[in-house]
């Protein structure tokens, strides 16, 4: 026995030809495919930056009736949903229940001096050949990049700036594959860093 999900009221499905669920796709599945992370050096890091919600991000469920259901409530004209009990909206406090990220506190502004080559070495551990846009653009990063970063297991024995530009590049993959997504969906800007 098979369960539709979709609405009982197919009229209500407007945008989709033919009318049915959507099916979402994850950016990048190397990052959801690939098991937790457990290594307790790098969830230290997560846990003290307060972004342990975002690292459980990826193992959440998704109900694709549910985001369909609200992709045809949405309104572009309002940027809202538009629900039998009225208008709704998706508020910062939505994202902290459902991201776990902190919203509270100063807003993180300020310039930064170094180029983003010397960013990439110092702090991910990425070395950038000279004029090569394959990897970095501009500010942006290629997320596949941080996830072969990320590839193989910490080794035990890691320093500990080994251990930091390893849990750098977790967060900022995480980053870039759930929260700040560029148009493409493949790069993630390296200014994140600075706050970490």
């Amino acid at each position: 026995m098979t369960i539709d999900h979709g609405p009982i009221d197919r009229s209500v499905l407007t945008e989709q030809d033919p009318p049915g669920t959507l099916d979402c796709q994850c950016r990048h599945e190397d990052l959801t495919l690939r098991g937790p992370m457990v290594d307790d050096r790098v969830l230290a890091i997560v846990r003290l930056l307060g972004l342990e919600g975002l690292h459980l991000v990826p193992s959440i469920q998704l109900d694709h009736a549910l985001i369909t259901a609200f992709v045809e409530r949405w309104r572009l004209e309002t940027h809202t949903f538009h629900l039998p009990h009225g208008e709704m909206t998706i508020t910062l406090q939505d994202m902290e229940d459902i991201t776990g990220l902190p919203i509270e506190g100063e807003a993180m502004v300020g310039p930064t001096k170094r180029t983003w080559i010397e960013v990439c070495a110092e702090m991910l551990g990425i070395q950038i050949p000279n004029g090569s846009q394959i990897v970095l653009k501009g500010q942006r990063i290629l997320i596949l990049a941080l996830v072969d970063q990320i590839r193989q297991p910490l080794p035990p024995n890691a320093d500990e700036i080994q251990v930091h530009q390893y849990a750098r590049c977790y967060i900022l993959a995480l980053l870039g594959d759930m929260v700040f997504l560029d148009r493409f969906g493949n790069r993630v800007h390296l200014i994140w860093l600075e706050f970490m």
